[in-house]
């Protein structure tokens, strides 16, 4: 019980301090926006594209060789780019889940070389003969990943529209339909952005991710404008706490559970998508309490000191 006071007590600090500065604190998400914008621009200055793609958004092979056997991945690299010159190629090191014993590795070139010289050279590479009991290859055609990331982005702007409408819908007022979409976007620029600082490849399953993380934030977004705009019951603060309070037990279990993801998968799909979640969830609190809690308040005039229902 005394703990639960204290976190009570907490929130009502946190909240009271929140309603006092929400205007100022608005720039907290907005520095963000720049920030991470800013590294998206140079990112594509320098490499031409907006993120590091891999071969599923541009065409070439994979091959996954699973072995226990220790091999450094530069050393992968460097014999590899010897045979296959003027190639992006990317190696990662699989390990048994939540374990550091190593499973196997995982090659990717991003150009659709010749299969059987390939597998000749990480035969090589590796000491011993690889067949289909330890090894799995992936071709994606260069066209067919030009369509996989045009219906992605297709996808992307097709939400954006559909959280604006149902928003709109709902709340009747464009600012709170504005808002809502500002704070998801918002979202995205952050987690783009992070992926391109830490030059992160770029996939389907990131795309996958985004779109998962606009679903979650949507919810989060709209379950704080109910509170400021539709109920009725107490104050404002006393709405806010109670939504603080859900949406920490939300938090608290997706990150648990994108965690577990995280560090309990060897597969590359799974892992991306729960990294850009991960990524996604930490600056969605910015986006959804600040930035947007800030615009619902600035839409309904709120000032701390014409609050006159108790709490």
């Amino acid at each position: 019980m005394g703990i639960r006071r204290e976190i009570n007590r907490g929130l009502d600090r946190i909240v009271d301090y929140y309603l006092k500065n929400y205007k100022k604190m608005a720039l907290i998400p907005i520095i963000f926006i720049i920030i991470f914008g800013s590294a998206i621009f140079y990112y594509y200055h320098v490499h031409g594209e907006l993120m590091n793609e891999d071969i599923s958004l541009k065409g070439g092979i994979s091959a996954t060789i699973y072995t226990n056997k220790t091999i450094n991945a530069g050393a992968i690299t460097d014999n590899l780019s010897k045979e296959f010159p003027n190639t992006e190629i990317a190696v990662s090191t699989l390990y048994v889940p939540f374990s550091t014993r190593i499973d196997g590795y995982s090659v990717e070139i991003n150009q659709n070389v010749n299969s059987t010289q390939f597998i000749s050279d990480l035969s090589s590479i590796f000491g011993f003969p690889l067949t289909s009991s330890n090894l799995s290859l992936n071709y994606v055609s260069p066209v067919i990943a030009s369509s996989a990331l045009e219906d992605a982005l297709i996808l992307l702007i097709l939400a954006f529209v559909l959280v604006a409408m149902v928003s709109l819908f709902y709340f009747r007022n464009p600012t709170q339909a504005f808002s809502n979409v500002i704070s998801i976007i918002s979202d995205v620029i952050n987690v783009v952005g992070v992926v391109d600082l830490l030059n992160l490849p770029f996939s389907t399953a990131s795309i996958a991710g985004i779109l998962m993380l606009m679903g979650y934030s949507a919810d989060r977004n709209i379950i704080l404008a109910t509170n400021i705009l539709k109920r009725k019951e107490g104050s404002v603060k006393y709405r806010l706490v109670h939504t603080i309070k859900t949406s920490l037990t939300m938090d608290f279990a997706a990150f648990l559970t994108f965690i577990v993801l995280f560090v309990g998968t060897t597969n590359s799909i799974i892992h991306m998508i729960a990294t850009i979640l991960i990524i996604g969830l930490i600056f969605d609190d910015f986006t959804v309490w600040i930035l947007n809690g800030s615009i619902q308040l600035y839409g309904i005039k709120y000032k701390h000191v014409e609050e006159k229902k108790a709490i």
